[in-house]
């Protein structure tokens, strides 16, 4: 799934998804192993995949991946409690370069609980080890190289009266890419600590007025010479509502500041937006984007604003097949303080087509056709490619 720096694109477009696929019972229904509270349903997933491009190159080499996909989901309920884990790992084989072949593995956990008073505490932590899987379409950054990400998030919202509430939250993210001088150029990961404080305030039955604020800390990696630190201020306002029992949006817009490598600093306009809408029972639509400063992962001791945004459509003809469109969209517009050459501005485009149809209980079958384009001001960095999958997932 998604990983970014700072929390906005992530958070949202994960939620979004979790809540569409979810309210168009997306696939499949499932059950699992049901022990008291506990829910456990383990899955397995094969999969064959046509990849156009697989070095993202303009002189494109094709190839067929086989993937066998297995996991597990956990979920467990207790009064004002509650559990929700995954632990899933991956291996990829490349029919025609097999120095590809790698293993990808991840686990997740989060917690909730909440009280009568108002108060309601979330605790999450994450892993991931890829093996290149990082499209914008799933909230990723486009960068298909080998990497590790961990992550600890936490929020603690409490109600102080009929129409204001406080919430405050707090991340750790540490990204690290697998770099090889022989193959490829170095990309530069990261860790981060960030807060942010958000207060809300109901103006009408259906909607609140919003005002957020966070600060960030960095440390890139691998970096040297004027310094690896960055720190980044965001104070942003706006609207969230639940319009009727089928829409909802949280909208917000403002300014961040970033500094970098002890160079000047950068200002720029920011936003994160999140958007349901349950059209009616087989018609699903969800929006997504955020604006927001972060070290550039390509240049050395440099930064980079990046601009992102994506939406979807969910259309289930009948009750045992489900098709999803999806369009993203990401810019990466780098600042160079401290090198000679031009700034570069990148764009990403990725459009996908998917249809899941279950064949019995516990068995579906499903197929995807994605399109991406990356645009650059260096030729160097474009490229287009296409990936088809079909796949056969078993889950109880």
């Amino acid at each position: 799934m998604a990983t970014r720096a700072i929390p906005y694109a992530m958070a949202s477009i994960g939620f979004l998804f979790s809540v569409v696929l979810g309210s168009a019972s997306y696939a499949q229904d499932t059950q699992g192993f049901k022990f008291n509270n506990l829910t456990v349903s383990p899955f397995v997933n094969l999969e064959y995949t046509y990849d156009s491009n697989v070095d993202m190159d303009k002189r494109e080499y094709d190839d067929s991946i086989l993937t066998v996909n297995p996991g597990v989901d956990l979920t467990y309920k207790g009064n004002d409690w509650g559990l929700n884990g995954n632990l899933w790992y991956g291996y990829d084989w490349y029919k025609k370069y097999d120095q590809l072949n790698a293993d990808r593995y991840g686990e997740s956990l989060s917690f909730y609980t909440e009280s009568a008073k108002g108060w309601r505490l979330v605790l999450g932590e994450s892993y991931l080890k890829s093996s290149e899987n990082d499209s914008i379409l799933d909230g990723g950054r486009g960068i298909w190289r080998d990497r590790q990400l961990l992550e600890l998030t936490g929020a603690l919202s409490y109600q102080l009266s009929e129409r204001t509430g406080i919430t405050l939250s707090g991340l750790y993210s540490d990204l690290d890419y697998e770099n090889d001088q022989n193959q490829y150029a170095a990309l530069y990961g990261w860790r981060e600590w960030s807060a942010g404080l958000e207060v809300s305030r109901k103006i009408t039955e259906k909607s609140n007025i919003l005002l957020s604020g966070s600060h960030q800390e960095y440390e890139s990696n691998g970096t040297s010479g004027i310094g690896s630190s960055s720190s980044g201020y965001t104070l942003m306002g706006g609207f969230s509502s639940r319009a009727t029992e089928r829409i909802s949006y949280r909208a917000l817009t403002g300014v961040s500041w970033f500094d970098y490598a002890d160079g000047d600093q950068l200002t720029g306009w920011t936003y994160s937006l999140d958007a349901n809408w349950l059209i009616n029972k087989k018609w699903a639509a969800t929006v997504a984007g955020s604006s927001y400063f972060q070290p550039s992962e390509t240049e050395m001791n440099q930064a980079m604003q990046v601009y992102a945004l994506s939406g979807g459509v969910t259309y289930r003809p009948m009750r045992k097949l489900t098709t999803r469109f999806d369009l993203a969209y990401r810019r990466e517009e780098n600042e160079y303080s401290y090198s000679a050459q031009s700034a570069e501005t990148d764009d990403i485009v990725s459009a996908r087509v998917r249809a899941d149809y279950q064949l019995m209980r516990y068995v579906s079958v499903y197929g995807s056709v994605e399109y991406t384009d990356r645009m650059s001001d260096n030729s160097d960095y474009e490229y287009d490619r296409i990936r088809g999958t079909m796949g056969l997932s078993f889950r109880y």
